[in-house]
């Protein structure tokens, strides 16, 4: 699923600081403090499970391009944090999401709410990471005040055809199979068309179920429509 942009690529560790770590005695080799260098961040709305069509809920998702020199297994915490609403969340190896993209490697987290289900409040948010040695990177955000008026996207789904009314400015098919596992995710042509010529013959086959994807952005915005039954 395509919710973010990630730019660029980052400069990778020399092989000398590795000679040096393996012809010494010391305890441990570091090469300073981890570094972030850059944040992309989605606020998303999606239909309620269980809910009516209108309801709604809005989250956060928040990833940093993070290097550290002595690899990403010496990355120790991550925080979330807006400090003027007193908010922060935790993550650590076995509770944040990882994504390798190239050289780049990006840490963070989804799904990020409010206790009443509310998306997080417009302000400035930091993301921080700690390595083993205590030594922490920060990298400030703005959240901006968000519109939920233009709504989650509607699909229109007849005789095998999928169509979208209300379109945003980018849209994605996403196609899941009986046990609600995402098969793939693909551009959702303006014109529509059969499942067959969107996700091919194959996928379209073991897809007991979509949902379109719209995303914005220049507003970091991005909604999910209520999922439909093809079978």
């Amino acid at each position: 699923m395509r919710a973010f942009r990630f730019p660029g690529r980052i400069a990778r560790g020399t092989a000398v600081l590795g000679l040096l770590c393996a012809f010494t005695a010391l305890e441990s080799c570091s090469s300073g403090p981890p570094e972030i260098l850059g944040v992309e961040w989605t606020l998303e709305s999606r239909p309620m499970t269980g809910g009516t069509d209108r309801s709604v809920v809005d989250d956060l998702a928040v990833f940093a391009r993070v290097h550290d020199a002595d690899g990403m297994d010496d990355i120790e915490a991550l925080w979330i944090i807006n400090d003027a609403k007193e908010l922060s969340w935790t993550f650590g190896p076995s509770s944040w999401s990882r994504k390798s993209l190239g050289s780049d490697d990006w840490l963070g987290a989804s799904g990020l709410t409010m206790p009443d289900a509310s998306g997080p409040p417009p302000g400035r948010y930091r993301i921080v990471v700690a390595d083993l040695a205590g030594n922490r990177a920060s990298y400030d955000f703005t959240l901006g005040n968000y519109d939920d008026s233009k709504g989650l996207p509607l699909p229109d789904w007849k005789e095998g055809r999928v169509g979208l009314a209300k379109p945003w400015p980018e849209n994605y098919l996403v196609a899941y199979d009986s046990a609600g596992s995402l098969i793939r995710s693909v551009v959702f042509p303006a014109a529509g068309g059969s499942l067959a010529s969107l996700v091919g013959t194959v996928d379209a086959k073991r897809t007991q179920a979509f949902a379109l994807y719209g995303y914005d952005p220049v507003a970091r915005r991005g909604a999910f429509s209520k999922r439909i039954l093809v079978k």
